[in-house]
Parts: structure tokens; sequence; C-alpha cells
């Protein structure tokens, strides 16, 4: 009779855990959405092996990570520069948001050291847009690449995926 209770702890022990994980499981794909960083886009915050983590919201900050669906490229990763009624302009690879110069407070890429035109392409170059109500204007940490708002404008808050909440960087 011992051995029969023994058996039936196991089993019981057992199916909580894998109930455990299954419900674990649910309940991170319910909040969270993994990403595989495949580009250079946000380099050197995110690299090409960087397994990326977003939270599942529409609540971003100036400065966020996020994950949206952009109008070109499917889903992108990006940074949120300027939230709606903000001015943003660049000039000769400077920042400006609301007319004054801005020093972003996170690592950034820009090793082409050549200037375009914005005739040519948005990329050192931009006008200045204001961003309209229910949208941001995302960039890229690495500004050579400009596959971003510089390129097909503003993102509509409804189309934000999630915000970064973290990474496992796997060497290649």
């Amino acid at each position: 009779m011992i051995e029969q209770k023994d058996s039936f702890n196991i089993f019981a022990k057992v199916l909580f855990a894998v109930l455990g994980l299954i419900v674990g499981f649910i309940a991170i794909r319910l909040f969270f959405v993994p990403v595989k960083i495949g580009n250079t886009l946000m380099e050197p915050a995110l690299s090409g092996n960087d397994y990326v983590w977003f939270y599942k919201t529409k609540k971003v900050d100036s400065g966020s990570i996020v994950l949206y669906k952009s109008p070109l490229s499917g889903e992108l990763v990006s940074r949120v520069i300027a939230k709606s009624g903000e001015t943003v302009e660049i000039i000769n690879k400077q920042l400006y948001i609301n007319g004054i110069k801005v020093t972003p407070g996170w690592a950034i890429k820009k090793s082409d050291t050549r200037i375009f035109p914005s005739r040519f392409v948005n990329r050192d170059n931009m006008n200045a847009i204001t961003v309209p109500d229910g949208h941001v204007f995302v960039l890229n940490d690495n500004w050579d690449i400009p596959d971003d708002s510089r390129l097909f404008g503003v993102i509509a808050i409804e189309n934000i995926v999630g915000k970064y909440a973290f990474k496992i960087s796997l060497k290649k």
C-alpha cells in the first residue's frame, strides 16, 4: 500500500510541473513577443544574434526601443525619438527636437562620414516634421541605415506591437 501512495505522489508532482510549464508558456505568450534580430538597424544596442523580448504595450516614451509594424518592411525594431506634438529635424547628422540640438543618452552608430542632402535621402538631413496626435517618430540606433521614420514617416501608436523588455545575446 505504501508503494501505491509513492507512485501517486510522483505522478501528481510530474503532472503539476507539466501543467505549470504549459500555463507559464501561455502567460508569457500573452504578455511578451520574442524576436530574433536579423539585421544591424539597432547596433550597437541590439546585434544580429540577439533574441529580444518585447512586452506587449502601446504605452511608450521617448527613448523606448519598440517593435512595430512598418508600412514597408513588416515588423521592425527602432527607438522612439519623438511623440505627438514634438517636431523632429535632422541637420548634417545632428538631431533636433523642438528646435533644440539633442545628443541621445544611448550609444548610436554613425560610421559613414558622408553627408547626403535631403533631396537624395533623409538619412543625414531631413526637413522638420511635427508628429501628429496618436503617432511617434522612430529612429534606428544605426543612423547610417534610414529604414525608419526618415524613410516612411511617423508610426501610428496602433502599429506598435511592444516595448523592449530584455535580450539574450548569443555569440557567433
